[in-house]
């Protein structure tokens, strides 16, 4: 483990750049998931009231028909006697069209449970179109996070990190404080300085670090 070297606490202007990116980076991800959130439910919308829609008439017609199926045997016999009393009457024609008005009330449950089973199969395939959406937005939403984290990246490891170490080198050379190699500690720039300018080992920063880089196959 690399020594660890005791830092002056920043001066004001300097906890305001930390802030600074800080502040970047939590609105950074911020913005990211408030796209991704917006886009998905702008896109369902439509499904969504689709969907309530389809319900509100699936349990309108479960009442309906289910009053009607209770009430089709005594709706059959009336209509069977009034039937009767106009043959009788020799209102044929009469009789025939009653007897087909209770034909087509008795098919009336039988259409309204064809109807629900309609709206069932439309309702399993809002609920794939919505993870179609999902699938889509996400697909889309993750080139916008990683085009972010990227920037992050470039910001921290080649603006920022790099280059600092670059700079370190030309301000040892610059002022003459580089030492000699007979006497290595003598040297502004030791290596301990380079590796303490990051988070130091088993912080959260290195575990962190060490979950997202450590394990790709080079």
């Amino acid at each position: 483990m690399p020594e660890q070297l005791e830092s002056p606490i920043p001066d004001g202007g300097i906890q305001d750049v930390c802030g600074e990116i800080t502040g970047t980076a939590e609105a950074a991800f911020d913005t990211l998931i408030e796209r991704r959130d917006r886009q998905y439910a702008d896109a369902i919308e439509p499904l969504n009231a689709e969907e309530k829609s389809l319900r509100q008439e699936y349990a309108s017609i479960e009442e309906a028909a289910a009053s009607l199926e209770l009430l089709l045997p005594a709706t059959a016999r009336e209509a069977q006697r009034e039937a009767d009393r106009l043959a009788v009457a020799g209102q044929h024609a009469e009789a025939r069209a009653k007897l087909a008005e209770a034909e087509q009330a008795a098919n009336a449950p039988g259409a309204m449970r064809q109807r629900q089973q309609e709206i069932g199969v439309r309702l399993t395939a809002i609920e794939e179109e919505r993870k179609t959406i999902a699938r889509r937005i996400f697909e889309t939403w993750y080139a916008e996070c990683q085009a972010v984290v990227r920037a992050g990246e470039t910001g921290l490891f080649i603006t920022l990190l790099d280059s600092l170490k670059a700079s370190f080198y030309e301000y040892q050379e610059r002022t003459g404080t580089g030492g000699t190699l007979d006497r290595p500690f003598s040297f502004l720039v030791k290596d301990s300085l380079i590796q303490n300018l990051t988070a130091p080992d088993r912080s959260q920063e290195w575990v962190s670090g060490s979950r997202w880089y450590g394990g790709r196959v080079r």
